[in-house]
């Protein structure tokens, strides 16, 4: 995999040097008046479409640049993301996806804990293509790091302004694209202990202008390695383990260690009926199962950190084709390249729907043959791990590509762009070590032939390379055997968006206190989403659930308005006060018409206070899984509500079970509603099913806040903003579970409801035997609310220090309220892992002539696993360290290195069976760095 696509990155490496080399050198000389030169540069700040001459925005706004970006030595940006108070905990990432099928590796980034598709990620103010299938989270392993301009972060609703998925906020990455030069530029990175989880960077980016200056055009190729990390190579996790108080009243921090699994490589096995109930292993013949000395240390085989390969080429072009009219073109391509690793299978014979091992197979030991025997059974129940086999994972290629073009100008006092773009995604997925259950039953349904050998019995299943199978004892499975058991699965997930825009703004009329500004526009997007798993697992047949494909689309037209309007100026107290309003019409083919709307103020007390607010309602629709996921098949104990009912039972329930008339033939032919011991066992049925009637989530959000910006002399310069927020979302799209499907089904007066959707019984059998519930789905419901309640700091200082320059920046963010409300039942979640009280991030930099110098602290404050239940302990304060230094040796040549996590802060122990544990960490690995100290040192060449 390596030498492959490092091999690519060479070679474009070697052409784009070769072909914008030259350009490099071709610099815009044009002249400039002094009145130009003067002149307040024109921007769009995130959060408005509205164009203005400062930097100064009703809504707060947190800034990343560039050189925040390579200091961290992190190779993918949404690391660094993460560390700021306004994130969340991501759903997907390389510490946390080791576990997941379809989403290893992956890197999501969301704000407030609100989730990802409550967050939109853009790229130049335009939406980029879902990484997720099925999903509007953006895959942040796709994003080119080093040919970031600055990402700007904004909390609260913002879909006035950009549309659907914008309640938690709205992250925009904004790329350079006017960049002259070439910048080579190299690193690497391990932990200092371990020598592992190591980071390889490459880039090249390369720009210059053209056409006397017309035009400007800037490649970026990165290629980046990221090594993962085994749970073995820490002490802490190098065996399995959980916490006592799972099952005692010790401490939930005290580890009930060795925990080995039950599923033993040398087989665990028992009779069904045997009085003793007890288990065996076969070590060299049988003998008593010892959970100590058999059992199975899954830890061995289980990832830290998912390893990482990615290839990206990124350019920009921007062509003056009049003094009015310019041209633009963005492409991206990024291949990235992922590697889950987990213990192998663990099978029991119930996977394979059968009674166990026949006693009359020849493998089986005349010990075990006695135990069935004397207790009248036939057959013999077992767990195997199928160690002989691969080891479970996942091998994923994913290929990312967009690509846009666009037209800008202006006419008088007007602005406008059009543009059309169109992104893919492309996930190839690999999986090893699931079984193929038909094969499996094939192998083990063996006979002794004429000449004493054992064979598969079935001579069907002979012919297609049947292999006979030995469970008993470990290493007993013969090569030819996995083989034919062995179930490889595939799996091809894509994702396609096509957007399309035209924007216009500018001013209507000046009025006494400023313009009165308008921005208008109209945009299209159209998004598909597909998964096609392979035949086995579309059947069932890879000894895990079924699942079906997912296949579903959906497009959208919006309009939209927004409107600045200065109100007052140049009065005592009030050096400006403005309003601004937006609103957002917008026609979905899935769930209709949509609307959504902002108002804000921003009022200017003098040249170093300001205050500012917001008030915007914004809405999330339904993506393609909510909508159109077939779900995956399992089989659950449900209880059925209408079980003893009777012609004369009364209540709610029961007259809703009589309504149905499969239920009341049966209670007409057998006097009463009784299921039979068969129809108790699991019912089948599907979860996170879509739900094509699902409505949109809506929210109101609200922020009030303060800047405070004042140059302090000779103690320097002084920016702080204080920001309070508040953001309630309602008619929340989540999942229902089965049994509250059937019991909010019967136990309502409104009947049938929603709930019913998710539930069928047989109507095709006799009277006496219908009814019963055949099929329970659980999926996306619109129901419930959440709400989060916070405040924000943002400090930033500079002091001339000497012959250098001071800076330090905090950013702060303290989190009052985050209650989560479902039926009814309100989860009150501040204070736990993940949901954290006070959390803050500090930098303080010094920079002298060529060298710079930089400390970064993380804190987090003390958390506890559930604050519904007391499990004795919290987290503790977690504080950790981050240094960084560079040196500009000459004019080209510059070089950095750093260390992260420098005191080398352990991870809170968060042992398994405690809510908050990221499985085989210890800890909770999307919060926490489970994996030690590292450093890193690179080298930068501009020319």
């Amino acid at each position: 995999m390596k030498r492959n696509i490092l091999s690519s990155a060479i070679k474009a490496a070697l052409g784009i040097s070769v072909v914008l080399g030259p350009c490099a050198q071709v610099l815009a000389q044009e002249s400039v008046d002094g009145n130009e030169a003067a002149q307040v540069e024109e921007v769009v700040v995130t959060g408005s479409r509205i164009i203005r001459a400062n930097l100064e925005s009703a809504t707060p706004i947190t800034t990343v640049d560039s050189q925040t970006i390579e200091f961290s030595g992190e190779l993918n940006s949404a690391d660094i993301l993460r560390s700021l108070p306004a994130t969340g905990v991501s759903a997907l990432s390389s510490n946390n996806s080791n576990f997941f099928t379809s989403g290893g590796g992956i890197n999501t980034v969301e704000l407030r804990n609100l989730g990802e598709d409550r967050t939109l990620t853009l790229v130049n103010g335009r939406r980029y293509v879902s990484g997720v299938m099925g999903s509007s989270a953006v895959d942040w392993n796709t994003i080119p790091t080093e040919l970031i301009e600055r990402v700007e972060v904004i909390t609260g609703g913002a879909s006035a302004i950009y549309g659907s998925d914008a309640l938690a906020g709205v992250i925009n990455v904004i790329l350079k694209d006017d960049y002259e030069g070439v910048s080579i530029s190299s690193s690497h990175g391990e932990t200092l202990e371990f020598g592992d989880d190591t980071t390889d960077r490459f880039n090249l980016t390369a720009g210059g202008n053209f056409d006397d200056g017309k035009g400007n055009a800037v490649v970026s190729m990165t290629y980046t390695d990221e090594g993962g990390v085994y749970a073995r190579d820490r002490k802490n996790t190098r065996v399995d383990d959980i916490a006592s108080c799972y099952f005692t009243d010790d401490s939930c921090q005290t580890s009930l260690a060795p925990f080995y699994s039950s599923y033993s490589e040398s087989g665990r096995f028992w009779a069904l009926n045997d009085a003793t109930k007890a288990n065996y292993t076969y070590d060299d013949g049988v003998v008593a199962w010892d959970p100590d000395e058999y059992g199975f240390n899954r830890q061995q085989f289980r990832r830290y950190s998912v390893p990482t390969e990615r290839f990206l080429v990124s350019s920009n072009l921007n062509y003056e084709i009049t003094d009015s009219l310019e041209a633009f073109v963005e492409t991206t391509f990024a291949r990235t390249e992922t590697q889950t690793e987990l213990e192998p299978y663990p099978l029991h014979s119930d996977d394979l729907f059968i009674d166990g091992i026949s006693i009359e197979n020849p493998y089986v030991p005349q010990e075990l043959r006695d135990v069935a025997m004397a207790s009248g059974d036939e057959y013999i129940q077992f767990v195997r791990r199928t160690t002989e086999l691969e080891q479970r994972g996942s091998f994923a290629e994913r290929q990312t590509y967009r690509a846009l073009i666009g037209l800008r100008g202006e006419f008088n006092d007007w602005n406008w762009d059009a543009f059309l773009g169109q992104g893919q995604m492309q996930d190839s997925q690999r999986g090893t070590g699931q079984l193929n259950i038909s094969n499996f039953r094939n192998a083990l349904n063996v006979i002794e032939d004429a000449d004493g050998n054992i064979v598969c019995a079935d001579p069907a299943a002979v012919a297609e390379g049947c292999a006979p199978i030995n469970l008993f004892g470990k290493g007993s499975i013969s090569p030819e055997a996995a083989d034919y058991v062995s179930a490889p699965s595939v799996r091809d997930q894509r994702t396609k968006q096509t957007i399309a825009g035209i924007n216009l703004n500018g001013t209507i009329v000046d009025l006494p206190a400023g313009p009165l500004s308008l921005a208008t526009g109209w945009e299209y997007r159209d998004e598909y989403a597909a998964d096609f798993p392979d035949a086995l697992t579309r059947t069932g047949q890879n000894a895990g659930n079924k699942e079906e494909p997912t296949e579903g689309s959906f497009d959208v037209n919006e309009v939209y308005v927004e409107m600045e309007a200065p109100i007052v100026a140049d009065l005592p107290l009030v050096q400006s006060l403005s309003v601004g309003a937006a609103y957002r019409y917008s026609d979905y083919n899935t769930i209709g018409d949509t609307d959504a709307y902002t108002g804000r103020v921003n009022w200017v007390i003098n040249d170093s206070l300001r205050v500012r607010g917001q008030y915007a309602r914004a809405v999330r629709a339904p993506n393609i899984n909510e909508l159109f996921a077939p779900g995956g098949e399992n089989f659950a104990n449900v209880s059925d509500p209408c079980d003893g009912v009777t012609a004369t039972t009364s209540g709610v329930v029961a007259e809703n079970c009589r309504s149905n008339p499969a239920v009341a033939a049966r209670i007409e032919s057998e006097g009463v509603f009784e299921l039979t011991q068969p129809e108790l066992q699991g019912t089948g049925g599907f979860t996170s099913k879509g739900n094509e009637n699902l409505f949109t989530e809506t929210s109101d959000s609200y922020t009030l806040g303060a800047v405070f910006d004042q140059d302090l002399g000779d103690l320097g310069s002084l920016t702080v903003s204080l920001d309070w927020y508040s953001i309630e979302i309602e008619d929340l799209i989540d999942t229902v579970d089965r049994q509250t499907s059937v019991d909010f089904c019967y136990n309502s007066t409104s009947f049938p409801n929603n709930f019913c959707d998710f539930v069928v019984r047989d109507t095709s059998g006799p009277d006496f035997q219908q009814g019963e519930i055949t099929e329970v789905n659980s999926g996306y419901i619109n129901e419930g609310s959440l709400k989060t309640e916070g405040i924000d700091l943002q400090l930033m200082w500079g002091l001339a220090v000497g012959q250098g320059q001071l800076d330090m920046k905090l950013n702060y963010g303290h989190v009052m309220k985050y209650d989560q409300t479902k039926f009814g039942e309100t989860d009150e979640l501040v204070g736990e892992i993940g949901y954290f009280d006070d959390q803050w991030v500090t930098t303080i930099n010094y920079a002298l002539d060529r060298f710079m110098v930089q400390l970064e602290t993380t804190y987090l404050s003390d958390a506890v696993p559930d604050v519904s239940s007391d499990y004795g302990f919290s987290t503790g304060e977690y504080v950790t360290h981050d240094l960084f230094a560079s040196y500009q040796f000459t004019d080209s040549i510059s070089a950095n290195l750093g260390v992260n996590n420098l005191l080398d802060e352990e991870a809170p122990i968060i042992l398994s069976g405690i809510p908050g544990n990221t499985t085989g960490t210890d800890t909770n690995a999307s919060v926490y760095n489970p994996i030690g100290r590292s450093a890193f040192v690179g080298v930068r060449m501009e020319f």
